[in-house]
């Protein structure tokens, strides 16, 4: 156990920047001071690693947190805006907790949280560490791409963000795949019910910005 005099929230930021601070700062990452997010720029897209606190840690008796990586993009918002006159439904590419991540399995995870007050805090951190490194950072790669983004979300189906999808291929410049992909969503979407009213529309204006690209 490393750290037992300082509160929960101090203790973690210090054994984040002991540990995996020093991997991911040589790959252009930064740790912000004002939360216990990593960032780093890649093109178009910003790579975050957060680190989120559980809500009632107290002293040494709870001491919980967890990973989310995310992908966002403010060129993605700013085209949207100027090509459909609206924002688009929030700034990401992809987000994900870490433990509903495929093959980010850890022994020193308590009810999906890592839990310092259970388990060694070195063998906690090193296997942290080591999961950002070779699972986290290749993710975050592999989506900081627009058409790979959009492939991954049709391959898992994720057929509600039908409006990124699609936007992702024109911005790779894969108008076939957009077309493709929005006609596979619109038959699915046609062979279920309840289907929201936004997805729809949002369909709709992807059809109308198909048209005028057409004339």
């Amino acid at each position: 156990m490393k750290y037992l005099e300082l509160k929960p929230g101090d203790r973690i930021r210090k054994l984040i920047e002991e540990f995996v601070q020093p991997g991911l700062m040589p790959l252009g990452f930064k740790l912000l001071t004002s939360e216990l997010t990593f960032k780093r720029k890649i093109g178009n897209f910003t790579q975050e690693i957060y680190f989120a606190k559980n809500q009632r840690n107290f002293g040494n008796t709870i001491v919980c947190f967890w990973t989310i990586l995310s992908v966002k993009s403010n060129y993605y918002v700013k085209w949207h805006e100027k090509t459909y006159g609206l924002k688009p439904m929030n700034e990401f590419v992809e987000s994900w907790y870490d433990n509903h991540i495929k093959n980010w399995n850890s022994e020193y995870w308590n009810s999906g949280q890592y839990d310092l007050t259970e388990f060694d805090n070195v063998k906690l951190m090193n296997d942290l560490t080591k999961n950002i490194l070779t699972i986290g950072i290749p993710l975050l790669d592999k989506v900081s791409d627009w058409e790979n983004a959009a492939d991954d979300l049709m391959e898992r189906q994720r057929f509600g963000f039908i409006s990124k999808i699609f936007d992702f291929y024109i911005l790779a410049g894969k108008k076939k795949k957009a077309i493709e992909s929005l006609k596979i969503v619109e038959e699915y979407f046609n062979s279920v019910d309840n289907v929201p009213k936004e997805r729809l529309e949002e369909i709709e204006r992807r059809k109308d910005y198909l048209q005028h690209l057409a004339n």
